[in-house]
């Protein structure tokens, strides 16, 4: 599966999960009482009262896993794959805790994990409904978004890309470029033109082209790259190498990685 976006660790996503998750179990087991919920509750005292503290054990649980995703992102690739472990992760943290308020309070009646059975299956078809809803949604933000930023006609500055001989050979609006690679003799002019992702190959060096980019807000990134910084999403260390990631895909969906040198890594990340 693809890469979480940004906007789901950000503070609109994080209060999304935090504020949602905890009301919506109250509000089912409030109005609905699923799958005798309330039999099971009303044993040991006020039902209201106890799925109030189920709700609030919710609550704490996704505060605390939302936290530690939060932390992580920028330092790890998380995948919605993993994303939706974590919510699986939070299901059973939150029907563990729920389980031991409930035997604790019964009395002890019944066997620990009987109680922990039926908690978590309760748990897992409320809880599951909002994290599918929520989920969705920022999938399809996201795909919205890309498909904006693609199919966004040029309004930067014109730039004239000229061979070694100084004949221009490709015209194309600076925020419309992607990256700009050397690859020997040559330069490998990555560009998005009537929402295409398009290359194209100049006789140059990137010696000679350097003002050019820096005069039309590329960055260099790398002896090989100058990047365009407002396409990329975050700036990642993984065993030792450093890339930036950009907000378009390859052929197999999967985001682009541009290398960064360490001599750029802080100049770059100071920029964005």
């Amino acid at each position: 599966m693809g890469i979480v976006p940004k906007s789901f660790f950000m503070p609109r996503g994080f209060f999304t999960h935090v504020i949602i998750l905890p009301l919506f179990t109250l509000g089912f087991l409030l109005l609905f009482c699923p799958f005798g919920f309330k039999s099971q509750v009303n044993s040991f005292g006020n039902y209201s009262f106890h799925i109030t503290i189920i709700s609030c054990i919710v609550l704490l649980t996704v505060l605390i896993i939302r936290i530690v995703l939060m932390l992580l992102y920028g330092k790890v690739k998380i995948t919605w794959a993993q994303c939706h472990l974590c919510s699986f992760v939070e299901i059973g943290i939150s029907a563990g805790f729920s389980a031991l308020y409930i035997w604790l309070t019964t009395q002890r009646n019944e066997a620990y994990f009987w109680v922990f059975g039926y908690a978590f299956l309760y748990l897992f078809v409320i809880l599951v409904i909002p994290n599918i809803v929520i989920d969705l949604y920022y999938m399809m933000q996201e795909k919205e978004e890309r498909l904006q930023n693609i199919s966004l006609p040029a309004q930067g500055d014109m730039v004239r890309f000229t061979d070694e001989n100084g004949n221009v050979k490709l015209v194309v609006a600076s925020d419309a470029i992607l990256y700009i690679q050397s690859d020997e003799n040559y330069l490998k002019i990555c560009y998005i033109n009537e929402e295409k992702q398009l290359t194209f190959s100049l006789r140059n060096s990137m010696k000679k082209i350097a003002d050019i980019c820096e005069k039309n807000g590329l960055l260099r990134c790398h002896r090989s790259y100058y990047i365009n910084k407002f396409r990329i999403t975050a700036l990642q260390k993984n065993k030792g190498f450093l890339f930036a990631i950009m907000d378009i895909s390859d052929d197999k969906g999967n985001p682009i990685h541009i290398p960064v040198s360490r001599n750029y890594y802080d100049q770059l990340a100071s920029m964005l």
